[in-house]
């Protein structure tokens, strides 16, 4: 995969994951109407609201990773382990563009 490519993949899942922090966000302010419930479905909010805050962290690591990797990408250096110094075979770029590590070091 060319670097462009692989640029816009990043890019595309940087809006994805920024979209989806943004409606995490709004929905703990109240301002999707979650606050107007009744007492009976307030159980159920809360639940849904501890699997939202676990899939923000999980948005905001992946975030972090891409945006290190579109570092690593300008730096010239993706696609190189971070450890071994060798290099990350291509089906797992594709798999996982922002990954680091090759198999071995994983």
């Amino acid at each position: 995969m060319d670097a462009a490519t692989t640029r816009a993949r990043l890019e595309a899942r940087t809006g994805a994951l920024t979209g989806r922090q943004t409606a995490i966000e709004t929905h703990f302010r109240g301002q999707d109407g979650r606050l107007e419930a009744d007492s009976g479905d307030v159980s159920a909010i809360i639940e849904g609201d501890e699997v939202l805050e676990g899939l923000e962290d999980a948005a905001r690591t992946e975030l972090t990773e891409i945006r290190a990797a579109l570092r690593r990408l300008d730096a010239g250096t993706y696609g190189v382990c971070e450890t071994c110094g060798g290099d990350i075979a291509e089906g797992r770029l594709e798999a996982l563009p922002h990954v680091r590590l090759c198999v071995r070091c994983a």
